[in-house]
């Protein structure tokens, strides 16, 4: 008799422990699909690591690799071995067309490799680990990234006032339009973000 309540009760702790694999596996498989917001996890390939990485695209990269993952820019400029590509999206709405742009230049004196230096983005669908995305007002910029100081003031080619932050310390740059900002760009810790021989926007009028 007690051979059999001994048998019954290995058979029941097996159960339990296979049910707890199965939950804690749908719970890991469920990961990607979680959206993002304050305190939960967010899909690596919509992720912004500030000095570090936007989705798959890292800095010190090869930007051959960038091509392999968003095809042909649409757009850019190149200039004395640097250049802008830009990468326009589909989900933008407004009749603003979503950007990745991607500053690279050559790694080092051989002039063999071009790597990524900064990554640019104005869709809201990238966010940091807590939920920090696009949109967000200045007071909250600032509240988030307390190092950030404005860096210049330009008007754009609808004479809109855009003005350029930067976080030096933590590698991350914001541009505000009516208060709200509409672009990061992630570049390397303690570098300025304006610290490039071309200009993303040569339309853009610089007034301060």
């Amino acid at each position: 008799m007690k051979s059999i309540k001994t048998f019954l009760l290995v058979i029941c702790a097996i159960f339990t422990a296979c049910q707890s694999g199965k939950n804690a596996e749908h719970k890991q498989d469920s990961i990607a699909s979680i959206e993002s917001g304050p305190g939960k996890i967010v899909d690596e390939r919509s992720l912004i690591v500030p000095g570090r990485s936007v989705g798959e695209i890292s800095l010190g990269e090869d930007v051959e690799s960038v091509g392999k993952i968003l095809g042909k820019p649409d757009a850019g400029d190149a200039a004395m071995g640097k250049a802008w590509g830009i990468w326009y999206g589909n989900d933008s709405t407004g009749g603003i067309r979503d950007e990745i742009a991607v500053y690279s230049s050559y790694r080092d004196t051989s002039m063999r490799i071009k790597d990524v230096k900064q990554v640019r983005i104005t869709s809201g669908k990238f966010k940091t680990q807590d939920g920090f995305t696009t949109g967000k007002s200045e007071s909250d910029t600032k509240l988030k990234f307390p190092g950030m100081e404005r860096l210049s003031v330009y008007l754009n080619e609808n004479k809109d006032t855009v003005t350029v932050y930067d976080a030096k310390s933590d590698g991350i740059g914001f541009e505000f339009l009516k208060g709200k900002s509409i672009a990061l760009t992630v570049h390397p810790m303690n570098q300025s973000v304006n610290a490039t021989y071309l200009t993303l926007h040569t339309e853009w009028k610089r007034v301060e």
